[in-house]
Parts: C-alpha cells; sequence; structure tokens
C-alpha cells in the first residue's frame, strides 16, 4: 500500500497562514533571547542529525498530562538528560494534573494561544480531526520523511500505521505510540501444561484435538477437592471467546472491530455462513459443559482468580502479570476448519495523539526531531528506562536492565519507573519492542507469543480517524449493531434461540444498517491508498 505523501501546497501554505494570523502571537513575547533572535527562522536553525538538534539553544513550550504514577517532569532524570543532548530547553509549565485535566484541555483549546507541542496531552481522534481542520494542529506528512526518519522507517515498514494517523483530509496533524512488541498486542492461548500431563495428552494443534483435550479435562478432579469447579475453557466474557475462535474459522480483526479486508474490499463476517459455523461448535462445546458458564456474567477479577487458583484448562490472556504462568504454555490457534488462522492482534500504532505540533511553534522541525528520537532504538531506551547508571545498565548481552529496587519496588514498579519517565499510565510517543519490554512482558508471555507469530496479520489497521458527524453515524449504528449481535450470539450458544432463525438475524443487522456502516470503513481505507 502506498500513501500519497504529496498534498496540495496551496492548501498548506493557507493553513501556515492561517497558523500565523489565528494563534497567539502574544506567548511568543514570553520567549528567551535566543527565541526572539531566531523568531522567523525554522528549518535553517535545525542540524539535519546527530545532537545536539540545534547549535543554539531554544525552547519548546509543552502541554501535558502528568501522569498519576509520576513525578514532576521537570525532576526527571530522562527529560534532564535530553535537554543536555538537544540543546533544546523544555517549559513544562503547562504540563498538568490528570484531576480536571479534560476542563482545563478544553479551555486551552478555547483560548488562541497555545503551547508549541502537546505531549502526552491525550488528544482524542475528534480533537485531531477538528483542531488539525482548523489549523491550530499543523500538518506534519511533509516533514516527517526529513526531520522524522525514525517514524518514516516504521510507516514504510508497516503501512497500515496510517490508518490510525491519517485524517479525513489526508493530512497528519498527530503521532501516536508503536508498539512493535507483539506479545503486547494479542492475547495468548494459554493452555494448562499440568493438567495435560495427568491426562497423558500432547497439547492440542487441530479443533478436533482440543475437542479431545477438553473432554479429558472435564473427565479429572485436578485439585482432589471433591468440588469438581475446574473448567475446561473459558475466556473473559463470550464475546472475546467469540473472537478468539473468529481467528480459527479464518477471520481477522481489522479496524478495531469485526472487519476484515480482503483484496481491498472491507468485509464482515458477522453475516458468514462461517460465523454461523463457529457459533454453532461453540454451542455444542457449551452444551457439553466445555466452556465455562460463568463466561456471559463474570467480572476480570474472577475469570483472572479462576487462572491463578489452577481451574483453567485453555483461556486466553495478553500476558501473565495477573496469574502465575508456571504451568502453562502458549499454543497456536486450531487448524482444521479454515485454510488460514489468524490472530486478531492489535495495530502497532496505538494511543494516537501522543504528540503534536502547534501553529505557535516557531521550531516545528526542530519539535519533530526532537520527538522522532524516541522512535528509535535508542530513544526508546532512555524514554523507557531513564539514564544510564542512574536509572538502568546494559547487562552482558546488550540489553537494557532498570537497577535494583525498581522492578521490585514495594511501591509498584510504575511508581518507581515514574520518577524518571513518562510512559508509565499509558499516552507517551514511544517505541516499544523487545529490547526494552522488560517491564510488560515475562519471558513466559514472550515464549507464549513465539506459537502465534505466525498468524498475526501481514497488515493490522486501525480504527479511522472520522469527522464528527461520520463518527456520530458509525457510533449510533454500531450500537445497534452490537446490542442486537451481543444478545443475539449469547442466546445461540446457550441453545436459548434456534439456529434455524440464522437468517431472521442476518436480515435484522441488514435492517439495523449494516451494509452501510461497512461501507463507511470502506471509504476511510480507500482514502489510504
Amino acid at each position: 500500500m502506498k500513501k500519497k505523501w504529496l498534498v496540495s501546497t496551496m492548501l498548506c501554505v493557507s493553513l501556515i497562514a492561517g497558523c500565523l494570523t489565528g494563534c497567539g502571537g502574544s506567548r511568543n513575547e514570553s520567549g528567551t533571547a535566543n527565541d526572539k533572535a531566531a523568531a522567523g527562522k525554522t528549518a535553517d536553525v535545525v542540524n539535519q542529525d546527530g545532537f545536539p538538534i540545534v547549535n543554539e539553544e531554544i525552547t519548546l513550550r509543552v502541554f501535558g498530562q502528568q501522569g498519576a504514577v509520576q513525578q514532576p517532569w521537570d525532576t526527571m532524570s530522562m527529560w534532564k538528560k535530553y535537554q543536555e543532548m538537544t540543546n533544546i530547553k523544555l517549559d513544562f509549565t503547562d504540563v498538568l494534573s490528570a484531576e480536571g485535566y479534560d476542563e482545563k484541555k478544553s479551555l486551552m483549546w478555547a483560548s488562541d494561544e497555545y503551547d508549541d507541542v502537546f505531549v502526552r496531552a491525550f488528544l482524542s481522534n475528534s480533537e485531531i480531526v477538528k483542531y488539525g481542520s482548523m489549523g491550530i494542529l499543523i500538518p506534519l506528512e511533509d516533514m516527517l520523511e526529513q526531520y522524522a526518519p525514525n517514524m518514516s522507517k516504521h510507516i514504510k515498514e508497516n503501512p497500515a500505521i496510517l490508518s490510525r494517523i491519517t485524517a479525513p483530509d489526508g493530512h497528519i496533524y498527530a503521532l501516536p505510540a508503536l508498539i512493535d512488541l507483539t506479545a503486547a498486542r494479542d492475547e495468548k492461548f494459554w493452555i494448562n501444561k499440568s493438567w495435560l500431563e495427568k491426562v497423558g495428552m500432547e497439547a492440542p494443534k487441530s479443533i478436533e484435538d482440543l475437542e479431545k483435550v477438553l473432554r479429558a479435562f472435564k473427565d479429572v478432579d485436578f485439585n482432589e477437592n471433591g468440588t469438581n469447579d475446574e473448567v475446561p475453557m473459558s475466556a473473559s466474557d463470550a464475546q472475546t471467546l467469540i473472537r478468539r475462535f473468529a481467528g480459527v474459522w479464518g477471520h481477522q480483526w481489522q479496524f478495531d472491530t469485526w472487519l476484515e479486508v480482503k483484496d481491498g474490499k472491507v468485509t464482515t463476517y458477522l453475516t458468514d455462513d462461517s460465523f454461523k459455523e463457529e457459533l454453532m461448535w461453540l454451542h455444542d462445546m457449551y452444551a457439553e459443559g466445555l466452556i465455562d458458564e460463568e463466561i456471559f456474567t463474570q467480572e476480570y477479577a474472577k475469570y483472572i482468580s479462576k487462572a491463578s487458583g489452577q481451574l483453567l484448562g485453555l483461556f486466553f490472556n495478553q500476558a501473565d502479570d495477573a496469574f502465575d504462568s508456571t504451568d502453562y504454555i502458549g499454543i497456536a490457534p486450531f487448524t482444521g476448519v479454515a485454510d488460514n488462522q489468524y490472530v486478531q492482534s492489535a495495530p502497532i500504532a496505538r494511543d494516537n495523539g501522543v504528540f503534536a505540533i502547534s501553529c505557535d511553534c516557531k521550531y516545528p522541525e526542530a519539535a519533530l526531531r526532537w520527538i522522532d528520537y524516541f522512535y528509535s532504538d535508542e530513544g526508546s531506551i532512555l524514554l523507557r528506562y531513564g539514564v544510564e547508571g542512574e536509572n538502568m545498565y546494559f547487562d552482558e548481552t546488550g540489553h537494557p536492565r532498570y537497577n535494583d529496587g525498581i522492578l521490585d519496588s514495594p511501591n509498584g514498579s510504575g511508581t518507581e519507573i515514574g520518577k524518571f519517565t513518562i510512559w508509565p499510565g499509558g499516552g507517551a510517543p514511544q517505541l516499544v519492542n523487545e529490547m526494552n519490554c522488560e517491564a510488560i512482558a515475562s519471558a513466559n508471555t514472550l515464549a507464549a507469543q513465539v506459537a502465534l507469530d505466525p498468524h498475526v496479520p501481514k497488515d493490522i489497521y486501525s480504527a479511522p480517524l472520522f469527522t464528527d458527524e461520520v463518527n456520530d453515524r458509525v457510533s449510533v449504528l454500531w450500537t445497534d449493531i452490537e446490542s442486537y449481535m451481543k444478545t443475539t450470539t449469547a442466546l445461540l450458544i446457550r441453545g436459548e434461540e434456534s439456529f434455524d432463525e440464522w437468517d431472521t438475524y442476518v436480515q435484522t443487522l441488514k435492517d439495523i444498517g449494516i451494509d452501510e456502516w461497512v461501507s463507511i470503513y470502506q471509504e476511510a481505507y480507500d482514502k489510504l491508498q
């Protein structure tokens, strides 16, 4: 897929002109002497590579949110080190606490004065589209290749990132977090290896193997307490179970919903006969008592307590941070019902709006180069681990490691890491990969991912950016579609509604507007081509 990078020159010029007249120039009066001397200069003050980014110190004013577990940003070793490296001083006056943040952000938008950059400002899709089209957020796409080579590299390697960051008018107004670590983006198929050993069976590979294993699990009282409270297969809720097995039936999870892309055509499988066949299989397993009967009502905490208590045979969870995975291994989706099996994985681009540049910024090229470092391997380590010697070290293999007392802190690792960097709590402009994932992915989680890797789709599209009008329409359609689909699929699995009524289910979804819903995503997808 190729993005049309070239946009109308006149449009860009008019947007920039609008920024110069529509943004608050009065804020610029508070700049440093070097800022004022450099007023009107942009690209000519920026070094193309290496550090410092600028030879003469400049200041960037930052608007953002300080996380609940974070210390004030001006005390963080990560920021202190990066200011020294870049020669860019940071003004954190408008980095605000989480309490009342949304209201304060609304007041900021209503003013005509804006800080230079938005960092961890939790810009919503609606805000990105609205304030980008108004000229308050400047378009970035024409600067990316020259001043954001790391982000550009990620986009070239994974063009589906564009579905997350491209506004309806074709511009890119904000950048996302990049979660390149697949193990942080999908739910593992965990199976109890101690139970397999007790029933003398191998980990199931096909759907037929799975049926045999689940039946064997049902017949054994593994904890020998006479309560027979073990569950052969469970999930956090019924919809999660259906999604996991939709991948087994050969369907993907695109645009963060029940859609897939085939030969450039966006389709939904919610009305397919293959989806009916999956639900029929789940009904049969449920009728045999092989599926947790509480999946329709249980809270997540209870679900995880079952996993922690060794009460589950097969279940699904992204990581093992909430349970002891010693007796569990990760396995692949089951063969036998489709030509290909897929893991329904989240897209690489996440948390859109973690960084943007305002039209009041006099140094947009420097600001873009400044943030782009965090999308490199080296920069991601600074952002996630802090400063070598103070917060972290490199082991004999060259991997970064937190200093002692951080991951094992009695106050929680997030609280300790939040003393020196901004990523705990999410929403940070960061790259997460296998090199820098020590705090979020255990060895067992990474090992469990290996079985899923061949089944991760090559391209994974994010939920598109819509205009407010289109977003409202999508919301109305999906609310009705999801409500009816969730109710009906639950009834079918429990045997409270007959599969003889499938045609009625399909027609009802069409009457609600499922075809229009798909067409909206098709239009958004077409704009990316």
